[in-house]
């Protein structure tokens, strides 16, 4: 009988197992979890409802996990710079990645956005559920979503949106919408929502498709004007503001969730650790209230909840996104 590892197959093989054991090493065992800081990738910028969100989830993470939670974004690329990173990091529940419906959304737009959601990823839970809203300034001559389509029906391929850019879930909203109203409108990609939403507010773009808790307080504040949200009916934050399905376009419905994920073979126990104490904030009667204000819909619900949402998101986005033709630029 050949000693371990001599032969080259049994070195291989040796090695492998060795390489395995020091990786297992180098992570705290989930036992011990967490036994350092925590870190969220948002894959947007600062200042978009992701980022808000997440914050407001964070803080008190931290104070139930007894370790540090920190938010970091990673911009870019439609959300895949900070996808993939995180698809790479160790699957030790230490690095959570926060997204949107770009997720299920960016393999359909781009050639290879270095990830497969279905993969690469274990769902850890629905954060929230909000609709967009189409804003514009409050002093432009677009008043409503009526005044949006005869404009760009007299000016065909001339009225610029801006979006959080290529495949955000705003960015399909609107598109969503093009297709419905038949209309023509020219998307202006930004790297964050922040940027799309502040030309708006300062004139230099006449309209967005917005995700609606980090413009809020500007139309509450009335430094922007919202004319329709994406929701089958009103939402309760803007009695005021009809949807888009009650203003002649029946059936039209986009909602944005947000969630938070782990990188694939994270230990279960991990997971279930994580959305039990995020499921617990998300059912604080202050977190709630505070997020329905923004315009979100706190949900909290099972990691198979989210799991399940996602399959049939996929699905939908799959027969959606060729339909309406959308690319990465």
């Amino acid at each position: 009988m050949k000693p371990p590892c001599t032969a080259l197959a049994a070195f291989v093989s040796c090695w492998q197992v060795l390489a395995a054991a020091a990786g297992a090493a180098d992570s705290p065992p989930a036992a011990d979890y967490p036994s350092k800081p925590v870190r969220i990738v948002v894959v947007y910028g600062a200042g978009g409802g992701l980022d808000v969100v997440t914050r407001i989830v964070a803080d008190p993470l931290t104070r139930s996990l007894g370790r540090q939670v920190v938010v970091e974004n990673r911009a870019g690329a439609g959300g895949n710079i900070g996808t993939e990173y995180v698809a790479r990091s160790a699957p030790d529940g230490y690095t959570l990645m926060v997204s949107t419906n770009s997720h299920e959304i960016n393999p359909f737009i781009y050639k290879n956005p270095g990830y497969d959601p279905r993969k690469d990823f274990i769902p850890v839970i629905q954060m929230t559920g909000a609709p967009s809203v189409i804003i514009s300034h409050p002093r432009s001559a677009i008043q409503s979503l009526k005044d949006l389509v005869s404009t760009a029906r007299a000016q065909p391929g001339k009225l610029t949106y801006g979006s959080a850019g290529n495949g955000s879930p705003t960015h399909i909203a609107m598109e969503m919408f093009k297709s419905a109203a038949r209309i023509d409108l020219v998307h202006v990609p930004y790297k964050t929502a922040a940027q799309a939403n502040g030309d708006v507010v300062a004139g230099q773009n006449p309209l967005a498709m917005a995700a609606l808790p980090p413009v809020m307080p500007h139309i509450q504040g009335g430094t922007l004007r919202a004319l329709a949200v994406t929701t089958e009916k009103r939402w309760p934050g803007l009695p005021d503001v009809p949807a888009i399905a009650e203003s002649g376009y029946p059936g039209y419905s986009h909602v944005t969730w947000i969630g938070v994920f782990a990188p694939a073979t994270t230990p279960a126990t991990i997971v279930s650790r994580l959305n039990r104490e995020i499921a617990a904030i998300l059912a604080d009667p202050a977190i709630r209230d505070r997020l329905a204000g923004l315009g979100a819909d706190p949900v909290g619900k099972s990691a198979a909840d989210f799991e399940s949402m996602l399959k049939a998101d996929y699905e939908v986005m799959s027969k959606l996104i060729p339909r309406l033709g959308v690319k990465a630029e």
